[in-house]
């Protein structure tokens, strides 16, 4: 692996995992159309902690605020996302029960999810399926409604499904939560919070898997720096998109990238 490849890997990575278009769905049709080999799994681990950290970044204060209500603080004043300290430890809560529910899910649908991966056809498919999803978030719900624990655990059973390759996890969940009525701000904030958890026990599950390290330490911080900076960008772009409610125009861009990938399939 070359210093540009890292770097492209990074950028790749930092797009897809927050644009509602599935990195892994991208991965696999790339893989299959380009005869690309997955990237050693160390660094694929890494470039996950890399947009990980983004997330962190991004809503650092809302985690904070959250961590000071655990502890019995009230958030922080004029500054705060949370309106009083039961809210934000409540906030913890629907976290909770969303991861929980998606552990559920992806363990359910586990050998599914493994046999997806080899199935380029089934995740063009699922692309499609993203697509809609998109659309209808843009179409169905009345916004005002505020996050509780039944929204909470629905959006992690949308994440848990997420799990299939070309089912866009940041599509389906903030789609799902916009369906519920939740504002497109706090549907953003719960949905790329409550993938911390998510992305960091897959990727926990993932280096169990790690047979070695086959990749020098200045070519993995490369991809993560390149996933860090692009994922604070992707992030802040959805939260722009989400504010004008344009989710849905990214069906069109899953819709397209399915077919066509559905018809390469078929004549190849």
């Amino acid at each position: 692996m070359t210093f540009l490849t890292a770097i492209i890997l990074g950028i790749v990575q930092g797009l897809t995992e927050f644009l509602p278009i599935s990195s892994s769905g991208h991965l696999v049709l790339a893989q299959s159309l380009l005869n690309i080999t997955e990237p050693p799994l160390f660094f694929d681990v890494m470039l996950h902690l890399g947009t990980t950290l983004a997330v962190v970044v991004f809503f650092w204060r809302d985690i904070r605020d959250v961590l000071l209500a655990i502890f019995g603080r009230d958030p922080s004043l004029g500054r705060s996302s949370f309106k009083s300290k039961s809210s934000a430890r409540m906030f913890f809560w629907y976290i909770i029960f969303g991861t929980i529910l998606t552990a559920i899910i992806a363990l359910i649908l586990k050998k599914t999810i493994e046999k997806a991966f080899t199935d380029p056809l089934l995740v063009a498919i699922m692309l499609i399926i993203t697509g809609v999803i998109l659309w209808l978030s843009g179409r169905v719900g009345q916004r005002g409604k505020l996050l509780n624990t039944s929204r909470a655990i629905i959006i992690g059973i949308a994440q848990g499904i997420a799990a299939l390759p070309g089912i866009s996890r940041s599509g389906s969940t903030i789609s799902t939560a916009l369906m519920l009525g939740v504002d497109g701000e706090q549907a953003a904030r719960f949905s790329l919070l409550m993938s911390i958890p998510a992305i960091l026990g897959a990727a926990i599950l993932e280096l169990n898997d790690v047979q070695s390290v086959d990749i020098s330490i200045t070519m993995t911080l490369v991809g993560i720096g390149a996933a860090f900076i692009v994922g604070l960008i992707a992030i802040g772009f959805l939260v722009r998109i989400l504010k004008r409610g344009h989710l849905s125009r990214f069906a069109y861009y899953c819709w397209a990238v399915g077919a066509l990938a559905i018809v390469w399939y078929l004549i190849k």
